[in-house]
Formats: structure tokens, C-alpha cells, sequence
């Protein structure tokens, strides 16, 4: 299916050809011998509405989905500069062949993938968070044990935010499967109805097919 817009249009053309196809007393007479009587024209108004409660559900769906993305790309772009930062601080302190360099792995670059990003910032602040001599090294920076201990939270929160991204994903992507499995049977009535339509309708009665919103043919 196409873009939001295009589905809207084609969502307002079913039910105007639905809904006057039963509401207009001489359209459903001209089309009750094609098999077209009350319980057929009650389930293509279900259909419609099913459709439309399933274009309503994916919105849903992607809203959410969205939110999950957003949340999950601004902690971790959070996560990197504040790790960043206090690496750099840190550096003014030890130089690369300092145990406590090496232990905090304080001048490793391999994390532009989020799982290295992930493993290094876990093992960082955790070696961190034992090291009170360490710790005392950041101070004048602006840094205390709690707003250290909050960084390392906040990483530590990632996996699930990730996880939330991912489900959230799925269910847009089922929502979308759906709607569009709908919308195609909703589409494949409609067709039926304006065929139909076009050969009961002709010459001097082309209004009826204007108001099945059908554009009449010259």
C-alpha cells in the first residue's frame, strides 16, 4: 500500500461506494439481483470499518514504535557523550600503559557498534565505581560517585530500551501485514462494485455512478 494519503483516499472512495450502494434505494434495488441483499451490503459496511480500525491500529503501531526509537537513540547518544567526556577526563590522569587505563580499558576506540559500545561502557564503569582513588580523580572535573553511578544506569538501561525498539518494530510491522491484508479485500469488493456499477449504469443514468464515486466513462 501506499503513502498515508493514498490510503486515506482510497479508504474514503470504499465507503462512499459502499455505503450508498445500501443506502440509496434505487442503487440496492438495481443491485439486489447480482446477489447484493441486506446481509451482503451489512458485511461490506463491517468490512470498511475493519479496515479502517486496522489503518487506525498501525498509526498506533508506528506512533509507538517511533517513541521506542526515539527513546532508545537518545539515551544511547546520551550514554556516548558522557562516556566520552569522563574518558577524556580521565586521561589528563593516566596515560595509556597505567594499570588503571588498562583495567578501565580507558583507551579503547573499537565502539562505534553499539555492542562493543554496550560491553566497554559496562566494564568501564565498573571497574570505575571500585577504584575510589579514581573516583577522587574526577572530582575537580564535577563528577561525584552518585552522578557516576547514574551514568553507569543509564547504560545498563539500554538493552532494554533496545529490546522495546525491537518488539515495538515487530508489532508495526504485523499492524502493517494486517492492514494491508484487509485493505486488499476491501479493494477487491470495490472493484466488484464498480464493475458491476459501470454495466447497470449507463448513458442518461450516470449520476448513480457519481454517487457511488464513480468517475463515468465518456
Amino acid at each position: 500500500m501506499g503513502n498515508k494519503s493514498s490510503i486515506n483516499d482510497k479508504l474514503e472512495y470504499s465507503r462512499v461506494a459502499i455505503y450508498n450502494a445500501h443506502d440509496d434505494e434505487i442503487i440496492r434495488a438495481r443491485f439486489a439481483p447480482f446477489g447484493f441483499d441486506e446481509n451482503r451490503h451489512l458485511a461490506n459496511k463491517q468490512l470498511f470499518q475493519e479496515s479502517n480500525d486496522l489503518i487506525l491500529k498501525n498509526e498506533q503501531e508506528n506512533a509507538e514504535w517511533k517513541l521506542a526509537s526515539e527513546a532508545f537513540n537518545e539515551t544511547l547518544g546520551s550514554s556516548r557523550k558522557k562516556l566520552r567526556r569522563i574518558r577524556q577526563s580521565l586521561k589528563f590522569w593516566y596515560d595509556a600503559d597505567t594499570p588503571e587505563a588498562v583495567e578501565m580499558g580507558l583507551y579503547n576506540s573499537k565502539i562505534s557498534k553499539y555492542a562493543d559500545f554496550k560491553k566497554i561502557a559496562q566494564n568501564f564503569y565498573s571497574v570505575l565505581l571500585s577504584k575510589e582513588e579514581v573516583l577522587a580523580k574526577l572530582v575537580p572535573f564535577g563528577y561525584t560517585a552518585e552522578s557516576i553511578l547514574a551514568d553507569s544506569e543509564e547504560v545498563n538501561s539500554l538493552d532494554q530500551l533496545r529490546n522495546k525498539r525491537e518488539q515495538e518494530s515487530g508489532d508495526a510491522q504485523y499492524a502493517t501485514k494486517e492492514r494491508n491484508a484487509k485493505l486488499d479485500e476491501l479493494d477487491e469488493c470495490v472493484s466488484e462494485m464498480v464493475r458491476l456499477a459501470r454495466l447497470i449504469f449507463r448513458d442518461d443514468e450516470s449520476q448513480y455512478l457519481e454517487k457511488l464515486g464513480i468517475t463515468s466513462r465518456s
